[in-house]
This record gives structure tokens, sequence and C-alpha cells, in this order.
């Protein structure tokens, strides 16, 4: 796989992504950055969570003259929150560039905005209507501007922003490049394209590749007069660290964070018929963990990333799979797993079907955790040999992950790993306290220890593999009987009873950016 060193980016930018941890490129990074960084104009089609800001920003970066104090690049986005998320997305990785990125967005003072362009800009990001009104004054001139990229191009549409992002490119120089993102590609979308591009590069990424494998989905099948009563239940059964419940409908939002507040219960709605002002409040409280749940409407939660959201509740089902996507995306982030829930009525009990054959997923009927527990797949008991057979009898290799063979095979490998490795694969010397675990018999308490393919290097600690364990495959804590993390790699021990279903929990999902592999470690 290429990494972010194989780009060829500016040093000073790469020194950027190491510091925040960046390694392997998304899918639509590792084929967007090549494409721009050429100079090609490129449509790209994926959806939220897929890493669409660092693939059109890291060569935006690497394209800006420090010395030109003109504004050189613009991102239109749709909203102010992904204007908010996106400027700060390009500074985190313009850390050691000499540039500055100014975000103009409305609901704050357009003079203060004007000042700052007067001061200076390599990079503008901007709401449409915003850059609107900042250009009909003259305070923002965009003749220098030779990269353009507009964000959720199809929000911009619903929004109702195309005649103005038309406006818009108009005013940038002809021989400007121009990168489009967008979830969803209608009709208006590929007019524009085709309008304002020059021979573009297409680039889709299907939603199997999407972070909603990382997800859990179920659905919970409710008469419609009994869905605040069925919510409530089950909040209390679920008990999310933080959780968005999404509504169709903006006076929805308002009667159900009614209901929920009468009911005792920590939350906050965010909608369009709130003053900006009101929306940040929100937003802040709840990205700064002072509220446990919010509830919103679409367009009111787009940009909205916050790590520990552990659950998102679609209390009316969406009107689209694309929005289905988006809304179950504030969840999982980060790496971490996730739940997603969906209400349905039983007259919009298809409405199941058609997002699993759309999104290419499953979701199950909703099921407490203590019958998800219950209906776990129980694993097969591996029995004991006796100590000569063991050792007589060569171990079929223990891991497959590659980390492994070559931790083994490395001579600065730190000792404690190496032994890990000897351990594994059955070769290492049993220790002087061994007999001190014993129970009495001679035999170790039972218990089934896991290989993780994943360790210090990626980031990742005690606290994040027991996070994994506890909600992503629910399992109790007495259950979990000792978590390792080494340099590469990590352990961990559980009951045996737990072993084969915290692997299918587990592996294949996503923890702190980077895909585990979990497996029985075979000594």
């Amino acid at each position: 796989m290429t990494t972010f060193k194989d780009l060829g980016l500016n040093p000073a930018i790469q020194q950027a992504l190491d510091e925040l941890g960046y390694q392997d490129p998304t899918p639509i990074q590792e084929e967007a950055i090549p494409q721009l960084l050429g100079g090609h104009d490129v449509i790209g089609q994926a959806q939220t969570g897929t890493g669409k800001t660092a693939a059109f920003g890291l060569p935006l970066l690497q394209y800006l003259d420090p010395e030109n104090n003109e504004v050189q690049a613009i991102v239109m986005t749709p909203t102010r929150e992904l204007c908010i998320q996106v400027t700060q997305a390009l500074r985190s990785m313009a850390e050691h560039l000499d540039i500055e990125i100014v975000a103009v967005f409305g609901g704050a003072p357009i003079r203060s905005q004007q000042s700052q362009l007067r001061s200076g800009a390599h990079v503008v990001v901007a709401t449409v209507g915003r850059m609107m009104d900042l250009m009909n004054r003259r305070s923002l001139v965009l003749t220098a501007a030779r990269y353009v990229v507009l964000d959720e191009a199809d929000e911009m549409l619903d929004l109702g922003f195309i005649e103005d992002v038309e406006k818009i490119l108009r005013m940038c120089p002809s021989g400007r490049q121009t990168a489009l993102f967008s979830a969803t590609m209608p009709p208006p979308i590929q007019k524009l394209a085709e309008g304002y591009m020059y021979d573009p590069v297409t680039i889709s990424i299907t939603p199997k590749t999407l972070t909603v494998d990382a997800i859990q989905q179920a659905f919970v099948e409710v008469p419609a007069k009994e869905k605040t009563a069925r919510l409530i239940e089950l909040l209390k059964i679920e008990e999310p660290e933080q959780a968005i419940i999404f509504c169709r409908t903006k006076i929805g939002a308002t009667r159900l964070e009614r209901a929920l507040k009468d009911k005792g219960l920590d939350v906050k709605a965010l909608h369009g018929d709130m003053s900006q002002g009101s929306r940040d409040g929100v937003m802040i409280a709840f990205k700064d963990h002072r509220v446990k749940l919010l509830v919103a409407t679409d367009i009111a939660a787009r940009g909205l990333d916050v790590e520990h959201v552990t659950h998102v509740i679609n209390f009316d089902v969406p009107n689209s799979s694309e929005s289905y996507v988006h809304r179950i995306g504030r969840t999982g982030r980060v790496g971490r797993t996730g739940r997603a829930i969906t209400f349905v009525t039983p007259a919009e009990r298809d409405e199941i079907g058609r997002i699993e054959r759309d999104v290419n997923t499953k979701i199950g009927e909703w099921e407490s955790p203590e019958e998800r527990l219950e209906h776990a797949p129980a694993p097969r008991r591996r029995e004991r040999r006796p100590r000569r057979e063991r050792e007589e009898t060569p171990e079929p290799e223990a891991v497959k992950d590659d980390a492994v063979k070559d931790d083994a095979e490395t001579e600065d490998v730190p000792e404690r790993e190496a032994e890990a490795v000897a351990a594994t694969n059955g070769t290492a010397e049993p220790s002087a306290d061994a007999d001190n675990d014993s129970d009495g018999d001679g035999e170790k308490p039972a218990t089934t220890k896991l290989f993780v393919n994943r360790g210090e290097r990626s980031g990742i600690d005690e606290e994040d593999l027991r996070w994994a364990l506890r909600e992503g495959a629910v399992l109790p804590d007495e259950a979990v009987h000792d978590v390792r993390v080494l340099h590469r790699f990590s352990f961990v021990e559980v009951d045996p009873d737990q072993a084969e279903r915290t692997v299918e929990f587990l592996d294949g999902t996503k923890l702190k950016g980077k895909e585990i592999r979990l497996e029985v470690a075979k000594s």
C-alpha cells in the first residue's frame, strides 16, 4: 500500500502529517492526491468519513506560494460547520508552512472577516453565501485563485446554492485547477462539472469501503404513536456515552427534545430554525461532552465530528440511503466502533431492505445487550493436550500478520516483544513463577489469548483495547483478564466462551483509524 511518504509531499507538510500520526492514506486520498498533484481536475465521489479533506487539502497546500499574498486557493462548503471543520484540518496540515488560511461564513461579523482578508490570505474556506457577499463588497478578489475546491457539492445543490457557485467559478481564472467532491452525482452536479471543469479524472469510492463496517447496525419496528416511549426505554438500556438522534423535520426535533427533557434526560436540539449563536452554543456543549443527547435534523448535523458519539439513532427513517450513510457516519469516528439504530413503523419496514441493498450492509433487528450475549455463537472449546504432546507436535504458525514475522526477525525489537512472539509461536521457555498462577492442580485458570495486529506504533493503548472489548464486543469487564500492548501488536486474554464472539465482533473493524485483525493465538 502507498504511504503518505510515497506521494512526494513538501517536507514541511510531511512533518505535520507525521506529528498528526497519518501514515497510510485512505482509498480516496491514495487515488486523488497523485492526480491533483499532477495538475488534473478531479471529481471525487465519496461519502463523509472517507478522508476527503486531506485528499484535496494536501495538494492544495503543496501548490501554494507563501511569497504571494493574493488568494491562491478557495474551498467552498455548504454549511458553516463544515467550513470550520475544513479550516481546522487545513491549518493542522499546514502547521509548518508560512501561509494564512482564513474561514469566512455567515453568522459572524463580516467586518472582522474583511479585516482578515485585508491582512492577507493564501487560502479562503467559505460558505457560498458569505463568499458572494464579500465578493460583492470587493473585499474578496479571486483573480489569482487557481486552485478551486467544491466540497459536498450535492449538499450545495440541496440548499439551492448552485447558481451562486457558478457565478463564483466564472470569477476565477480560466486556467484554474478544480476539484469537486460529492457523495452523489445528480444531473445538476454532472452538468456543473461538464461546464466548469477541464477533462476531469473521476474517482469513485463505493459504499462498501465506507466506515459503516465498523458500525453495528440494527432496526426497531414500532408503531408511530409509541416511538417516543420506546426511544426512552432504549436509551436506558443502551446507556450511550453520547448519542445523536435524527429527526426528519425541525418541528419533530423540537417536540422530541421537549418530550425527552420532560423525562429528565440531558438533551439539546439542533435545527435550522435556531439562531446561529444558539446552534454554535449547542454544538460546542456537545463537543465538550456537556450534553449527552443531541436531537438534530440532517442539515444541522452536517460537519459535526465528535469522537465519543457511541450511538446514532434514526428516530425517523432517512429519506435516502445516502442520508443514512451520512447519519450513521457520525458514530464510529476516529476508528472507534459505534452503534446505529433505526426506528421504523410497520408501514416503513421495507425501507430497511432498500438501505441494505443500496449500502451493501446488514441491518438486523435490535436486541438488548443481554439478548446479544445470549444469541452470540457458542465457541468451539479446544481441549488441552498433555505437555509432552504439545512439545513433540509442531504448532501451526500462530498469526498471519506480517508485522509479527518482521518483529521476530528484527534484532532491534524490544525484548518483551520478542518474548511475546516466541510465546505465541509456542517456543518460549516457561517463566520461573509460572506455577504461582496455578489453581492448585497444576493447571492455570482457563483463558483464551487473542492476538491483535496493532500496538503502540499505531497509537493504540490498553484503554483503547479495553474500550473496544467493552463497547465493540459487548464484553463485561470481568470477562477480560489481561491486555498487553506491545510495539507493533497486542495480546488480550478473555474467557474461553467469549473468544470467538470477540473475534467475530471486532475482527476487521477500525480502532484509532487503523483496521484491526483478531485471531486466537495458537500457543
